[in-house]
């Protein structure tokens, strides 16, 4: 995989978590602010892989915009927010097309 994410001013590398790790510590995905990246499982289905993706993305916002929240608190806005997009950008197939488009500024 070993993709990068631009979050703030960091750039995060994305790397494959160890399955063993994976299944051993019941995690899917981990934000290491430290080390500068986000590891995903690759055991997940593809729209979990996606939502994992996202969930570890917010983990970075917080982080990086240095939003003060525990740790119970950040994990459940970052999965309840993670868990909505990720449910409405699989309902709505469209939607993310029409982001990207608007983005690059086409009509």
């Amino acid at each position: 995989m070993a993709r990068e994410v631009k979050i703030g001013y960091q750039n995060y590398t994305i790397k494959n978590l160890d399955s063993i790790v994976s299944k051993c510590n019941e995690i899917n995905g981990q934000f290491l602010a430290s080390d500068r990246i986000i590891a995903l499982s690759s055991t997940e289905d593809n729209i979990s892989h996606t939502n994992t993706l996202i969930h570890e993305i917010l983990h970075g916002i917080v982080y990086q915009w240095g939003i003060d929240l525990d740790d119970k608190d950040e994990e459940k806005i970052c999965n309840t927010i993670a868990n909505g997009l990720t449910t409405v950008l699989v309902d709505n197939p469209w939607l993310l097309p029409y982001i990207q488009k608007n983005l690059k500024g086409e009509k």
